[in-house]
């Protein structure tokens, strides 16, 4: 699966065009300190208006979608570690459904909030 695919898919499902290049963060399974998961980094003006995720998983054949409102975190940089006017954050990805932030120095957010729904490939 890669990011126009997932996006096509996740608006077909919604029925209209929600999701853009722009506005979706895609991420693959990646390794960070001998541990398996998703990598985020999101720029910290992106938060003023509703970010959308794809996190894939081509192992398991499946990619979950995630989507936190625009203005909903009002302070991502004390929510996230900071790097390069970004917010930055590890899921792990050994229990896919606890979505918990892993990065040393980051506050341990949790996206399972923001879960809407799962895909498979």
């Amino acid at each position: 699966m890669n990011k126009i695919d997932a996006i096509k898919r996740i608006n077909d499902r919604l029925g209209k065009p929600t999701l853009t290049d722009k506005n979706t963060h895609f991420a693959d399974i990646g390794n960070y300190g001998g541990e398996a998961g998703w990598w985020l980094k999101i720029p910290f003006l992106g938060f003023k208006q509703d970010l959308h995720f794809v996190l894939n998983n081509e192992k398991g054949n499946t990619f979950q979608y995630l989507k936190i409102d625009g203005g909903k975190i009002l302070s991502p940089a004390k929510q996230f570690r900071a790097g390069d006017g970004a917010a930055e954050a590890f899921l792990p990805s050994a229990n896919p459904r606890r979505l918990a932030d892993a990065l040393p120095g980051g506050s341990k957010y949790n996206f399972t909030k923001h879960f809407v729904a799962d895909y498979k490939h």
